[in-house]
């Protein structure tokens, strides 16, 4: 009967991953509904506090009090990137730049899903969990390259069919949990 509980773990992940998309909807909730997602991800993890549903919508409410104006901010550096990358792409010698913009980026990205995993796992302050999320990337380079190929990997999974993008969220955030530091 091992497989019925990887079974469940995987329904877990997936509809966590539902869950988050649907708190998502206005994009200025995202970095506190994928909080919510690891917080429930590192609870059934550990075997505690199910049904899934329930537990999700009092961390959604709970991470979104100071979590908003992080997630603007998020908002505001992807389009900074974007930008960026427009603009780079535009210039004579593009293909030396590109890099000098995805890698600051892609650590901003780390970052920023290393912050939402701190909050879930016990720091009320976003401010605080931001602090200790670049220093926990910079303290552990191999776990900040795990969590980027997590990133890439949901990124081209929602590229490749775009269906995916309604639950990519679930097994996003629990490579966040399992990469994190504290346990």
């Amino acid at each position: 009967m091992e497989w019925r509980t990887g079974l469940a773990d995987f329904s877990d992940c997936l509809l966590a991953g539902l869950l988050v998309a649907l708190a998502s909807v206005p994009v200025v909730t995202a970095a506190p509904a994928f909080a919510a997602g690891c917080r429930v991800l590192d609870r059934a993890r550990r075997g505690v506090a199910r049904p899934l549903w329930t537990t999700f919508w009092a961390d959604f409410r709970q991470a979104a009090r100071g979590g908003l104006p992080f997630a603007l901010g998020c908002l505001a550096a992807a389009v900074l990137f974007a930008v960026d990358l427009q603009v780079v792409g535009s210039m004579a010698g593009a293909g030396l730049l590109r890099p000098a913009v995805w890698v600051p980026a892609v650590t901003v990205a780390v970052v920023a899903v290393r912050t939402c995993e701190v909050v879930a796992t016990g720091e009320p302050s976003w401010r605080r969990a931001t602090a200790a999320a670049a220093r926990e990337t910079a303290a552990a380079p191999r776990n900040a390259l795990l969590l980027a190929g997590a990133i890439g990997l949901a990124v081209v999974l929602a590229w490749m069919l775009p269906i995916l993008a309604l639950v990519v969220a679930g097994p996003l955030a629990l490579a966040a949990v399992a990469t994190g530091g504290r346990r």
